[in-house]
C-alpha cells in the first residue's frame, strides 16, 4: 500500500514539474515573441521617422493600413487614402517643414497581433512672412501586425504641447 501511495505521489509532483516548466517555456516563448514585435514596431518607426526627415508623402503613407485613421491636429478625422495623403502633403508643402519623431515607449497585447507607440515629436517650418515656426508634441500610433509579417499603423494621433 506504501508503494502504491509512495508511486502516486511521485508520479503527481513529476506531472506537476512538467506542467510547471511548460508553462515557464511558453512564458519565455511569449516574453521573446513579444521582445521580437516591440523590435519590429520600433524598427518600421524609425523607418517612418526617416521618411519624415526627407520629407516623403508616400514614404510616410506607406506606413498606414488602407483603411487607417488619422487625427492630425487642428483637422478633421481623415478615414481615406485621399485624405490622409492632403493632410501630410499640406505639412510636407510648408516653407522649411521637418518633422521628426521618437517613440518612448512601445508595447505589444498578449495576442502579439496589435500593439501601441507613443513619444514625442518635433515639428519646424517657416511661417508666411518667414519667421521659424516650432511645435513639440506627443503621440500614439496604434499597429497592427500584417499578413505578411510586417507591421502597420491602423490609428495615429498627434497633438501639440501647450505654447510656453
Amino acid at each position: 500500500m506504501k508503494k502504491i501511495l509512495f508511486s502516486s505521489l511521485l508520479a503527481f509532483i513529476l506531472l506537476s514539474a512538467c506542467k510547471n516548466q511548460t508553462s515557464a517555456t511558453s512564458a519565455a516563448i511569449s516574453s521573446n515573441d513579444s521582445t521580437d514585435a516591440v523590435n519590429a514596431i520600433n524598427k518600421a518607426d524609425s523607418l517612418w521617422d526617416d521618411q519624415s526627415a526627407h520629407n516623403s508623402v508616400q514614404g510616410w503613407l506607406s506606413f498606414y493600413t488602407d483603411d487607417a485613421i488619422m487625427l492630425p491636429p487642428g483637422e478633421k478625422v481623415c478615414n481615406d487614402k485621399a485624405s490622409r495623403e492632403a493632410s501630410i502633403k499640406a505639412y510636407f508643402a510648408m516653407p522649411a517643414a521637418s518633422m521628426r519623431f521618437q517613440a518612448t515607449k512601445t508595447e505589444v497585447s498578449k495576442s502579439g497581433d496589435l500593439g501601441y507607440s507613443t513619444g514625442a515629436y518635433q515639428f519646424s517650418y517657416k511661417d508666411s512672412t518667414g519667421k521659424e515656426m516650432h511645435e513639440t508634441g506627443k503621440f500614439c500610433e496604434t499597429w497592427k501586425k500584417q499578413a505578411d509579417g510586417n507591421w502597420k499603423c491602423i490609428v495615429d494621433i498627434w497633438n501639440a504641447d501647450p505654447a510656453k
